[in-house]
């Protein structure tokens, strides 16, 4: 049986792990001259949406023998709106680092792999799926699936971000929500250290030659005081697929639709994609079947963003205030109930 994957983010490399594990060596074709984009950033692996899972990096270990290292636990977020700031803590998650460092999430898989990388190469899956038994599409965005005609696009964004240099928690991550600089979407600011951090801000439904004017508006507002090194700016589209397979093509992680579009959270279910499709292929399984638990979690995360973007500054402000109330906080973040399904039954207003 022959393999190819196209791509070699979390999901492919996760996929080839899982082939290697049950005795295929696949080819893996990747357009960049290594692993990892290369502008690094700073990713949460957030508890609350991975429920029931309760600790999604020992869930990775144990049934996808997938060990990987945090940059450290989660114990604070700070969420900021128009008229408040609220903290959080607890047992909330953990930072892990992308990009190409040796900590990021790419190197470490990468680094486990017998297969070879086949860098600098622009490969056609729809060539490959005549050459191989199975092709694995991870190319980390949607151009297959809308292609295939499968795509359905939920978000449609910028993203300008910077790296920037200050005295940070390493162990914690502020959010910040305002209509009048985001639109429905949000800022952030995730330390790597203690002494570096990366702040971006996700604008959906504007025009590129607007991200500066929302930018400085975020700056402004929030008051951020920072020593910036590096910026960037990138298109930031996610959506879902109305099938993860055609014939011999698999997609996997945010080429499958399996990255949120609410806030963007899609490490683990990226993961899972890619060694579900190993799984798939190598025990002639069915991949639609397997991977209809993270479909589905997808979808529960689009009707949250869907009813999200009818809300205002205000009932921003209210939504943050109301779930971190005492007694409703301890609720939402010390038990393991389902806050996705409490957030749409929150946000979805009469009318």
């Amino acid at each position: 049986m022959r393999v190819a994957i196209v791509g070699a983010g979390p999901a492919g490399l996760a996929c080839a792990l899982e082939l290697e594990r049950r005795g295929i060596i696949p080819d893996i074709f990747e357009r960049s001259n290594r692993v990892g984009h290369p502008i690094p950033r700073v990713e949460i692996l957030l508890q609350l949406f991975g429920r029931p899972l309760k600790n999604q990096l020992r869930f990775l270990s144990e049934h996808y023998a997938l060990e990987l290292k945090p940059l450290t636990p989660l114990h604070k977020v700070v969420m900021h709106t128009f008229r408040r700031a609220v903290t959080v803590r607890g047992n909330l998650g953990y930072l892990v680092e992308r990009g190409q460092s040796e900590q990021s999430i790419e190197v470490q898989l990468s680094r486990k792999l017998r297969s070879g990388i086949k860098f600098d190469l622009e490969v056609d899956y729809r060539t490959l799926a005549s050459e191989y038994s199975f092709v694995v599409v991870a190319e980390g965005n949607e151009l297959a699936a809308s292609e295939l005609g499968l795509w359905e696009t939920k978000l449609n964004a910028w993203l300008k971000g910077a790296i920037v240099l200050g005295r940070f928690a390493p162990d914690s991550a502020t959010i910040y929500f305002n209509t009048g600089y985001a639109g429905h979407g949000f800022g952030c600011l995730k330390p790597f250290n203690r002494d570096r951090a990366l702040l971006k801000l996700i604008i959906p439904g504007v025009d590129r030659s607007r991200t500066i004017e929302h930018w400085k508006n975020f700056i402004s507002l929030e008051k951020i005081n920072l020593e910036v090194i590096e910026t960037f700016e990138m298109n930031y589209s996610t959506g879902l697929t109305t099938r993860r397979q055609v014939d011999n093509i698999l997609l996997v992680g945010a080429s499958g639709g399996f990255t949120d579009s609410f806030l963007g959270l899609g490490l683990i279910a990226s993961l899972s994609s890619g060694v579900l499709a190993g799984r798939a292929i190598a025990e002639g399984w069915d991949y639609e079947k397997l991977t209809t638990p993270l479909s589905k979690q997808a979808r529960s995360l689009t009707a949250v963003r869907k009813a999200f973007n009818t809300l205002d500054n205000k009932d921003i402000d209210r939504l943050v205030r109301g779930i971190t109330l005492p007694g409703i906080k301890q609720v939402i973040y010390n038990t393991n109930l389902n806050i996705i399904g409490m957030l749409c039954s929150l946000l979805n207003k009469p009318g």
